[in-house]
């Protein structure tokens, strides 16, 4: 049961990841203006970074509550990925979203802190992927 709690949770996650990356940014930056798209975008963004966070707890919590079961090289498969999600989505959402958001889309700033938000979300979107590797493999 926990093993699904995992998965379900890293899932989630992943999908959550997915779906904005690749198809709610997008969308919003071809339909409408840039300062338009980034008004539309402005409040997807700390829910996004919150489902993450819960989905990071949840995950890292079922395999503490599974850790009996578990041998130690199965943990750290397990909750290592996620735990560096966790630091990735953590930093994106309390460092670089606020000075995202203080930011005119036309200051030069605003391009190096959007370049840091995409690197951190592809290192999560990487780790999620091992997570859910480590989970499938025996």
């Amino acid at each position: 049961m926990l093993r699904l709690v995992f998965a379900l949770a890293v899932a989630v996650w992943l999908g959550s990841i997915v779906c904005v990356s690749f198809v709610v940014t997008p969308a919003a930056h071809w339909t409408f203006e840039s300062d338009e798209a980034r008004r539309f975008l402005r409040p997807v963004f700390p829910r996004y970074y919150r489902l993450g966070i819960v989905c990071a707890f949840v995950a890292i919590g079922a395999v503490l509550l599974g850790r009996h079961g578990l041998p130690q090289e199965m943990m750290v498969r397990l909750a290592g990925p996620v735990a560096v999600a966790l630091l990735t989505t953590l930093a994106g959402a309390f460092v670089v979203l606020p000075r995202l958001q203080e930011l005119d889309g036309e200051d030069p700033a605003f391009e190096r802190w959007h370049f840091a938000a995409a690197m951190l979300n592809t290192t999560t979107l990487g780790a999620l992927a091992l997570a859910i590797a480590g989970a499938v493999m025996r």
